[in-house]
């Protein structure tokens, strides 16, 4: 049995891998760390809502009274879904959101694990991402980046996995919460990419799977010399834990 802390639980990942956790039975408590509640409801989830009077600098700084209050509670690991489009904001923001936002919150994590049980950090990066930050994207340096920096992180009392998805196919159930285009957009993804390239999409609820299993501690030996785990391995693990 374990507890889990997810952020990002609103988006498309997040939202499946939210669900996922609720459906594991070995996950008994779930603390969602989101500016607003998430669409699931379940007795499992507690919600935390960053930024707000106990936490007023949001992502930007996690108060040593939330990690001991996590602590406290036995969390155990955190799936680190929270992430945006590089098109959607400047490219500051985009830096501060998909890097500065993920190390504040692994180094504060930090402090939950022990020796006997390190804390696991699941941090969703994407295909494409680049540590030698050698990518022509924003997307690819800034990613990488936070893969490496994340990975030098690890001892013995914290642990870090990198996971690559690639094009993520949202639920049924998130794609009527997004705009038409969007929604349409990737629903033909998936159609054309399933069956001739699956090894560039995922679909949400394989990576939300895939995501809880090694919240539970499972699939960590396929970590490459990186700290990586890439979209196919993601999706035969989403399989192999039907």
């Amino acid at each position: 049995m374990s507890k889990v802390i997810i952020t990002g639980a609103t988006g498309n990942a997040g939202s499946a891998v939210l669900t996922a956790a609720v459906a594991s039975p070995t996950i008994t408590q779930i603390a969602v760390l989101s500016r607003r509640p998430p669409y699931e409801t379940s007795s499992k989830i507690k919600h935390i809502q960053i930024p707000s009077s106990e936490c007023p600098k949001g992502f930007d700084e996690i108060p040593l009274a939330l990690i001991d209050e996590l602590k406290k509670d036995g969390y155990e690991s955190c799936i680190w879904a929270l992430g945006i489009s590089q098109t959607q904001v400047k490219q500051d923001e985009y830096i501060k959101i998909t890097h500065d936002y993920t190390l504040t919150a692994a180094k504060a994590f930090s402090k939950i694990g022990t020796s006997d049980k390190p804390f696991r950090f699941i941090h969703m990066s994407g295909e494409g991402a680049r540590q030698d930050e050698k990518g022509y994207q924003l997307f690819s340096k800034i990613k990488g980046r936070t893969e490496k920096e994340l990975y030098e992180l690890k001892n013995d009392t914290f642990d870090v996995v990198n996971i690559r998805p690639g094009g993520i196919i949202p639920t049924d159930e998130h794609r009527q919460r997004m705009n038409w285009w969007a929604g349409q957009g990737f629903k033909l993804m998936g159609t054309i990419f399933n069956p001739i390239w699956p090894s560039m999409v995922i679909n949400a609820s394989d990576l939300g799977r895939a995501c809880v299993g090694l919240a539970e501690g499972k699939g960590w030996d396929q970590r490459d010399p990186e700290g990586v785990i890439n979209n196919p391995k993601l999706r035969q693990m989403a399989q192999d834990w039907l």
